[in-house]
């Protein structure tokens, strides 16, 4: 009953693709739609065959929400005014720091979000965890569809290559096609992208702009540090397209924030970020794992962040090393890095100088920047950095690719050839 229900939701979803504008409008061709689709779906069953594993299923955080969300479909099924009432409840004396993990309800409500969503979506499918990467990959579908069609909107001469860096990095489509908070964070984000640059083109201006406040709640719910960064690169965006001074405007106003960053909680000690940051770093260091990075504790403090600025470049961009091969499941992560490379260096080297920048690219670029040194701050652990990094790497690596002059690089390996 489950594989005939699984197909048939299959089926219905791939054919609301090919019908719905929001997608169609991408330019993309509805086959290919139907094909990057199911792409999803088999990287979410990718996902969930990979926790089902005996060394990972027990702290499976997708199978835990999963597990807790059986109750809650039994609650929306028979008391669903206290379904709905219950997402605002909290078992605290307070509802504890935004920024805070321990004792917090807004901690909490990251988790809970999910496990409302599933419980939702267990009502069509009979409980099925495996239907359930369906509906999920169905909402994770519109944040893609959005972001490539502003990358595309500019970089229009890339439009098939440029499905390369938004739908099918790997350790992104692995780690955002499950049923887990990244691939939601990661539409949440897109759809921001396409609303406000709608917006900019003075397009559906209350309609996008009631949108894009929505999702940045969703994004502070789920991720508080995502939507605070992404709401300075939608500000500093914004004012690029005041001036020609694009790239003054960016470095001016991001230096201005982390001036802010130090400079804020001397003014208001309720408003900490180096201690925020600190502790982050303090609950990664609390886990257990065989990947963990021995290093310097981070201080509160200016000199501290300046000096540990060498490891969290190296976290964030360089983890797992070559030398940490001796852990198999790496590999897939060591050959992406190197990928990374390769086509950064390339996009130095071989770049359309005839390509005028808009503010929406470096947007795209800061916001990412802004995302892995936040990993590299916080995240102490090889594997863990590969889930984190990945959010980011559609945002620096679509813009990389599309400043590549192609022409240029087809020489290059015709004349290796």
């Amino acid at each position: 009953m489950h594989y005939f229900l699984f197909l048939l939701y299959l089926v219905v979803f791939s054919f609301l693709i090919t019908r719905i504008k929001f997608f169609t409008n991408s330019g993309i061709n509805k086959f290919l739609l139907v094909a990057l689709f199911a792409i999803k779906i088999f990287a979410g069953l990718a996902y969930a065959w990979f926790y089902l594993q005996p060394n990972y299923h027990t702290n499976s955080d997708s199978f835990r929400f999963y597990a807790y969300s059986l109750e809650e479909t039994n609650i929306l099924l028979t008391q669903p005014l206290h379904f709905f009432k219950d997402i605002f409840s909290y078992g605290y004396t307070t509802t504890g720091n935004v920024f805070v993990g321990d004792n917090s309800y807004w901690n909490d409500l990251k988790s809970n979000i999910i496990i409302k969503l599933l419980a939702v979506c267990n009502v069509f499918s009979f409980k099925n965890y495996f239907i359930n990467i369906i509906f999920f990959n169905f909402f994770f579908f519109f944040g893609l569809i959005g972001f490539y069609r502003v990358m595309q909107s500019v970089f229009t001469d890339k439009k098939y290559i440029l499905i390369i860096p938004v739908f099918l990095i790997p350790s992104f489509l692995f780690w955002c096609s499950g049923i887990h908070k990244d691939g939601l964070i990661f539409s949440a984000i897109g759809l921001v992208f396409y609303f406000f640059h709608q917006l900019l083109q003075k397009k559906f201006f209350i309609k996008y702009f009631i949108f894009i406040i929505l999702l940045l709640a969703l994004l502070f719910f789920l991720r508080n540090y995502v939507a605070l960064a992404l709401m300075i690169a939608l500000f500093t965006w914004f004012i690029a397209t005041k001036t020609k001074k694009i790239f003054l405007v960016f470095v001016s106003i991001y230096l201005l924030v982390i001036a802010a960053f130090f400079i804020v909680p001397k003014i208001n000690t309720q408003l900490n970020f180096p201690e925020i940051i600190v502790l982050k770093q303090q609950d990664f260091s609390k886990l257990t794992g065989g990947s963990e990075v021995v290093i310097s504790k981070l201080q509160p403090n200016f000199k501290s962040f300046v000096q540990y600025f060498p490891h969290a470049l190296d976290m964030a961009f360089v983890r797992p090393h070559i030398t940490e091969l001796k852990n198999k499941s790496y590999i897939p992560a060591i050959a992406e890095i190197i990928l990374f490379f390769i086509v950064l260096i390339f996009s130095i080297i071989y770049r359309n100088k005839n390509f005028k920048i808009q503010p929406i690219v470096f947007a795209s670029i800061f916001f990412s920047l802004t995302l892995l040194i936040i990993a590299g701050y916080t995240v102490t652990f090889s594997g863990a950095i590969v889930r984190y990094r990945s959010l980011a790497l559609p945002f620096l690596l679509t813009p990389l690719i599309g400043f590549l002059d192609w022409n240029k690089v087809n020489k290059i390996f015709k004349q290796s050839n």
